[in-house]
């Protein structure tokens, strides 16, 4: 079979035993009903979690905005939910589709592109969660100041950190490459030998700079918030209280995102430092990177919404706000003459209450009219009296007349 000639090399690139070489967007010849079959309906699942979760973060956020409940920290979540958008809409389907086909089908120039994206999404995320760190410690040290961030200085700060996120994985987009062979094309990592020792001193840097600093300055912010003494800064207990459950839950998103990142560098790490002759990362390894990698785009939108009651009830708002919608577009279909200005509202507003008047109490209309008909006990008897009276000749008023 492929996985068989691959492993004695009739399918591989020409390489020496001083070059790393590895698949890129994703493994190919693994044979299996786990990896063809499991493993692409596992990632369409991360997928549809992490694109509702996601959108409906940004969504939330976004209804802050307009409310005028703007900070630095929620323009930056804004920034991470874009950046597990990014991936769960242009990198799993490419994931999930080399699984399952175990060939390379989408081209040169995705086979290039494909882990340089993946790994510009997760610098951008690394970076940004830093200067979260920075941006939260900045807010209880010194909120008046720092919460007036002018948005061209944010816009300045977000176009640095994408493009130094985009710089740094190109050799990722260099080295990487489709070998044709007639069982399929196969894309793959390779380093050519005159670009071995700039490659040796890439992979010692490249995750010193994308991942251990980054995280190191981002927890180290978050420390230095909790061993903070904040009794001076909030007197109040609940204010204190939720200050500290909010630093809390930012730490916990940036410990989430570094150990469900870390087996992913450990892998790529070790196969851009061994031989040929020298044992590889094994398959079981690569895969549980890759899926933890992109499982790490849900758990932001599930931790702020379980952590943060804020943001828990800004979804309540931003629902009540739809459903409000939607029934005043209903009161409009039913009501077309209404128009759009406020006498039509009025109108629209005064049948939708007629209506519900009409549904709630529909014996309304019988109570008030045996109510009308009521006689009050002192004057029944006269009223009576008047009713059943007959215009007989012992009542008539003008006898004479009739004589």
């Amino acid at each position: 079979n492929r996985a068989a000639a691959f492993s004695k090399g009739h399918l591989s690139p020409n390489m020496n035993s001083s070059r790393a070489s590895e698949f890129a967007g994703g493994l190919q010849l693994v044979e299996g009903m786990e990896f063809t079959v499991a493993l692409p309906l596992i990632l369409a699942f991360i997928c549809l979690i992490g694109f509702v979760g996601n959108l409906l973060m940004i969504a939330v956020l976004i209804n802050d905005f307009r409310k005028g409940k703007s900070s630095v920290v929620n323009c930056l979540a804004v920034n991470l939910c874009s950046s597990d958008l990014l991936i769960a809409f242009f990198c799993i389907p490419i994931r999930a589709a080399t699984f399952s086909k175990q060939t390379w089908i989408f081209g040169g120039f995705i086979c290039k592109t494909s882990d340089w994206f993946l790994h510009s999404c997760l610098t951008a995320k690394s970076f940004t969660m830093a200067v979260m760190g920075q941006a939260r410690y900045k807010f209880v040290v010194n909120p008046p100041r720092f919460k007036n961030l002018k948005p061209k200085r944010l816009g300045g700060m977000l176009f640095f950190l994408w493009s130094l996120a985009l710089v740094l994985p190109v050799p990722q987009m260099v080295f990487s490459s489709i070998h044709e062979d007639p069982a399929g094309n196969l894309c793959f990592f390779r380093v050519p030998p005159y670009a071995s020792k700039f490659m040796n001193v890439f992979s010692k840097t490249y995750p010193l700079l994308a991942f251990v600093l980054p995280m190191i300055f981002a927890v180290g912010c978050y420390l230095r918030i909790l061993l903070r003494n904040e009794k001076k800064r909030f007197r109040v207990t609940n204010l204190r209280h939720q200050s500290k459950r909010v630093t809390l839950m930012l730490m916990s998103s940036n410990l989430a995102f570094a150990g469900m990142w870390f087996p992913e560098w450990v892998a790529w790490i070790w196969a851009r430092h061994s031989s040929a002759d020298s044992p590889q990362p094994p398959t079981a390894l690569l895969v549980l990177a890759q899926l933890l990698v992109f499982a790490n785009g849900t758990t932001n939108p599930v931790l702020f919404f379980v952590m943060s009651e804020e943001l828990r009830g800004g979804l309540r708002s931003l629902w009540g706000f739809l459903t409000c919608r939607r029934s005043r577009g209903a009161a409009s279909t039913r009501n077309p003459k209404a128009g759009k200005n406020g006498a039509g509202r009025i109108a629209s507003a005064v049948l939708s209450l007629q209506d519900l008047q009409a549904e709630a109490s529909p014996s309304n209309a019988e109570a008030s009219k045996e109510k009308c008909e009521k006689v009050l006990p002192d004057v029944e008897h006269f009223w009576q009296d008047r009713r059943n009276a007959s215009a007989g000749e012992d009542n008539d008023p003008t006898p004479w007349e009739r004589q």
